[in-house]
C-alpha cells in the first residue's frame, strides 16, 4: 500500500512538472513580468504559494488584479511590496504604463470593500477579483450584460 501511493505521487508530480498549461502564461508589453492566470489566490497559503511560483520578494511582492479591460486576471510582482488600498476601491493592472490603477466600487450590488485593506488581502474582498465579460460581475451593468449574452443576444443588437 505504501509503494502504491509513493508511485501515485510520483506520478501526480511529474504530470504537474511537465503539464505546459500548470505554468504561468507570461504577457507581453508590461514593464515588468506579468502572467494571466484563471483565478487568484483565496487565501494567505495560496497566495505565498503562488508568490513563490513567480519569484516575488520582499521588495516585489506578488499582486493578483484584473486588467484594465477586466477581461483578464493577472499575476505579476509589484514595485511595490504592499499596496494600502482605500475602502471603497478596488484595483486593476493599466498596460500602458504598467502600473495599477484605482476603481470605484461604491456601487457594487454587494462586496465591495467597506475598510482599507492591503493588496496581500485582497482575496477577504473577491469581488475586487470576480471578473467577466469585461466588468466586474458585482456591477449592476455588468448583470445586464450577462443576461444580454446568456439569451443569445449581442450587446446593441436587442
Amino acid at each position: 500500500m505504501k509503494l502504491q501511493t509513493q508511485l501515485c505521487l510520483l506520478r501526480w508530480l511529474i504530470f504537474l512538472f511537465y503539464c505546459p498549461s500548470c505554468e504561468p502564461r507570461k504577457l507581453e508589453g508590461y514593464e515588468f513580468p506579468v502572467f494571466s492566470t484563471e483565478s487568484c489566490p483565496q487565501n494567505h497559503a495560496e497566495w505565498n504559494e503562488r508568490s513563490s511560483i513567480i519569484n516575488c520578494t520582499q521588495s516585489n511582492g506578488y499582486t493578483c488584479l484584473p486588467n484594465e479591460n477586466f477581461t483578464e486576471l493577472l499575476e505579476f510582482c509589484y514595485v511595490y511590496p504592499r499596496i494600502l488600498i482605500t475602502k471603497g476601491i478596488c484595483l486593476y493592472l493599466y498596460k500602458r504604463y504598467s502600473r495599477v490603477n484605482s476603481y470605484n466600487c461604491s456601487h457594487f450590488r454587494y462586496g465591495c470593500p467597506d475598510s482599507n485593506y492591503f493588496t496581500s488581502e485582497v482575496y477577504n474582498y473577491p469581488t475586487c477579483i470576480s471578473i467577466k465579460y469585461g466588468c466586474f460581475l458585482a456591477e449592476p451593468s455588468c448583470e445586464r450584460h450577462n443576461n444580454n449574452i446568456s439569451k443569445g443576444n449581442l450587446p446593441g443588437m436587442e
